[in-house]
């Protein structure tokens, strides 16, 4: 019986088995309000907050009217089951430009983004984030 598996149909079906695996949360999100230690706190209608997930990093932008969005944060992000594992660095803070590492359990319904965790000074976060790409 002859092998049926040729080099070309092992590479097809390993290129196919990974573009099915893509990450859930790839795209643009924009927040949109959340608690903080219980606290509600909104989007704020001066500026907008994104963040960009490409194959494994991200950008975080700052952005207001026509003015040259900030990068407040990028670096890696992982994901594993129901959790998002964030290794980031914040840009905007030279003083704080270390790695930050801070875990989040996540869940996507339709194009909304919710994160919950607690952040390295102890804050728990709840965040929205709504899909824009």
């Amino acid at each position: 019986m002859k092998n049926l598996l040729t080099l070309p149909s092992v590479l097809f079906c390993l290129i196919f088995i990974s573009s099915c695996t893509t990450s859930p949360i790839k795209g643009t999100w924009q927040y949109d309000g959340g608690l903080y230690n219980g606290r509600e706190q909104k989007a704020s209608p001066d500026f907008q907050m994104q963040r960009t997930y490409t194959g494994n990093t991200f950008e975080a932008y700052m952005i207001e009217g026509s003015i040259q969005p900030e990068l407040y944060s990028s670096g890696i992000y992982e994901i594993k089951g129901d959790t998002l594992l964030i290794t980031s660095k914040f840009s905007s803070r030279p003083s704080q430009n270390t790695d930050v590492m801070i875990t989040y359990k996540f869940a996507i319904d339709k194009d909304k983004l919710t994160i919950n965790g607690v952040l390295p000074n102890g804050m728990i976060v709840e965040e929205y984030w709504k899909r824009v790409k």
